[in-house]
């Protein structure tokens, strides 16, 4: 839990200075802020890669059912899956930077 400064009183390991106390507090709280963004990004990129993957499946399949068994209109309906399926991708990829 991030703790604000006021609350070191007491709480400073033996041997701290205030200021030091201070210090350590404030790094704790921004170690303990940057695991809050690292796992907020790895739910939102799973999310997103949740429905994507759904969604290009449901895609896939009225594609599939489009296309009533002819190769030249399954390519073309095919084509706009993939590039949705890209575009998924590059969506998820966009949360590891």
């Amino acid at each position: 839990m991030i703790r604000p400064a006021a609350e070191l009183s007491g709480r400073a390991p033996e041997g701290f200075t205030r200021a030091e106390g201070k210090t350590l507090v404030r790094l704790q709280n921004a170690e303990l802020t940057r695991g809050l963004v690292t796992a907020t990004r790895v739910q939102a990129a799973g999310m997103v890669a949740t429905v994507g993957l759904q969604t290009a499946a449901m895609l896939s399949r009225e594609a599939a059912f489009q296309a009533d068994g002819d190769p030249a209109v399954s390519n073309r309906l095919n084509f706009i899956v993939d590039q949705y399926a890209t575009f998924v991708g590059n969506e998820v990829a966009r949360f590891g930077r």
